[in-house]
Protein backbone atom coordinates (compact mmCIF):
# COMPACT_ATOMS: atom_id res chain seq x y z
CA UNK A 1 0.00 0.00 0.00
CA UNK A 2 1.29 3.27 -1.04
CA UNK A 3 0.76 5.64 1.34
CA UNK A 4 1.94 9.04 -0.22
CA UNK A 5 -0.86 7.43 -3.34
CA UNK A 6 -3.40 7.95 -0.68
CA UNK A 7 -2.37 11.16 0.88
CA UNK A 8 -2.11 12.84 -2.85
CA UNK A 9 -5.44 10.93 -3.55
CA UNK A 10 -7.07 12.82 -0.68
CA UNK A 11 -5.45 15.86 -1.46
CA UNK A 12 -6.77 15.92 -4.98
CA UNK A 13 -10.43 15.02 -3.88
CA UNK A 14 -10.21 17.79 -1.39
CA UNK A 15 -9.29 20.25 -3.69
CA UNK A 16 -12.23 19.39 -6.12
CA UNK A 17 -14.35 19.53 -3.32
CA UNK A 18 -13.38 23.07 -2.35
CA UNK A 19 -13.30 24.36 -5.94
CA UNK A 20 -17.21 22.85 -7.13
CA UNK A 21 -18.47 23.93 -3.26
CA UNK A 22 -17.37 27.23 -2.11
CA UNK A 23 -16.51 29.38 -5.07
CA UNK A 24 -16.29 32.50 -3.16
CA UNK A 25 -14.38 31.01 0.04
CA UNK A 26 -12.72 28.59 -2.46
CA UNK A 27 -8.97 29.11 -1.22
CA UNK A 28 -9.88 28.83 2.62
CA UNK A 29 -11.63 25.77 1.63
CA UNK A 30 -8.55 24.76 0.21
CA UNK A 31 -6.60 25.65 3.14
CA UNK A 32 -8.79 24.22 5.86
CA UNK A 33 -9.30 21.14 4.11
CA UNK A 34 -5.54 20.48 3.98
CA UNK A 35 -5.05 21.48 7.51
CA UNK A 36 -7.52 18.63 8.33
CA UNK A 37 -5.52 16.02 5.82
CA UNK A 38 -2.37 16.93 7.70
CA UNK A 39 -4.04 16.64 11.24
CA UNK A 40 -5.45 13.57 10.69
CA UNK A 41 -2.53 11.76 8.79
CA UNK A 42 -0.94 9.85 11.82
CA UNK A 43 -3.98 8.48 12.38
CA UNK A 44 -5.03 7.59 8.96
CA UNK A 45 -1.61 6.19 8.29
CA UNK A 46 -2.03 3.59 11.21
CA UNK A 47 -5.93 2.89 10.84
CA UNK A 48 -4.98 2.27 6.93
CA UNK A 49 -1.88 -0.08 7.94
CA UNK A 50 -4.49 -1.88 10.42
CA UNK A 51 -7.27 -2.28 7.63
CA UNK A 52 -4.74 -3.56 4.87
CA UNK A 53 -3.37 -6.32 6.97
CA UNK A 54 -7.13 -7.12 8.27
CA UNK A 55 -6.83 -6.06 11.77
CA UNK A 56 -9.60 -4.05 11.40
CA UNK A 57 -12.82 -4.33 9.01
CA UNK A 58 -13.88 -1.96 6.53
CA UNK A 59 -16.70 -0.49 9.07
CA UNK A 60 -14.61 -0.27 12.03
CA UNK A 61 -12.09 1.46 9.45
CA UNK A 62 -14.85 4.04 8.71
CA UNK A 63 -15.96 4.28 12.55
CA UNK A 64 -12.63 5.57 13.29
CA UNK A 65 -12.25 7.90 10.61
CA UNK A 66 -15.58 9.45 11.36
CA UNK A 67 -13.80 9.89 15.22
CA UNK A 68 -11.20 11.99 13.14
CA UNK A 69 -14.37 14.76 13.10
CA UNK A 70 -12.72 16.58 15.61
CA UNK A 71 -9.34 17.14 14.33
CA UNK A 72 -11.32 19.43 11.99
CA UNK A 73 -10.64 22.78 13.44
CA UNK A 74 -12.32 24.74 9.54
CA UNK A 75 -10.68 27.92 11.26
CA UNK A 76 -10.39 29.98 7.66
CA UNK A 77 -13.80 28.62 6.99
CA UNK A 78 -15.19 29.65 10.34
CA UNK A 79 -13.56 32.79 10.07
CA UNK A 80 -14.90 33.84 7.14
CA UNK A 81 -18.55 33.56 8.44
CA UNK A 82 -19.99 30.48 6.40
CA UNK A 83 -22.46 28.88 8.67
CA UNK A 84 -21.82 25.60 11.25
CA UNK A 85 -23.36 23.63 8.84
CA UNK A 86 -21.99 24.27 5.90
CA UNK A 87 -18.34 23.26 7.05
CA UNK A 88 -20.18 20.17 8.67
CA UNK A 89 -21.01 18.83 5.52
CA UNK A 90 -17.60 19.91 4.17
CA UNK A 91 -15.82 17.62 6.90
CA UNK A 92 -18.07 14.92 6.31
CA UNK A 93 -17.29 14.64 2.62
CA UNK A 94 -13.45 15.40 3.55
CA UNK A 95 -13.42 12.18 5.66
CA UNK A 96 -15.51 10.32 2.29
CA UNK A 97 -12.54 10.86 0.04
CA UNK A 98 -10.30 10.06 2.77
CA UNK A 99 -11.63 6.71 3.69
CA UNK A 100 -12.45 6.42 -0.46
CA UNK A 101 -8.55 7.08 -1.07
CA UNK A 102 -7.69 4.03 1.16
CA UNK A 103 -10.08 1.75 -0.35
CA UNK A 104 -8.75 2.61 -3.77
CA UNK A 105 -5.12 1.90 -2.21
CA UNK A 106 -6.12 -1.67 -0.73
CA UNK A 107 -6.01 -4.29 -3.59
Amino acid sequence: MDFDKILKSAEHGIIHLAETTFTNYRSQAISDGRAFLTAAETDLKKYSQQLAAGDITADEFKDLMQDQRDLAKMDALKAAGLAHAAFDSFINSIIGIMITAVFSAIP
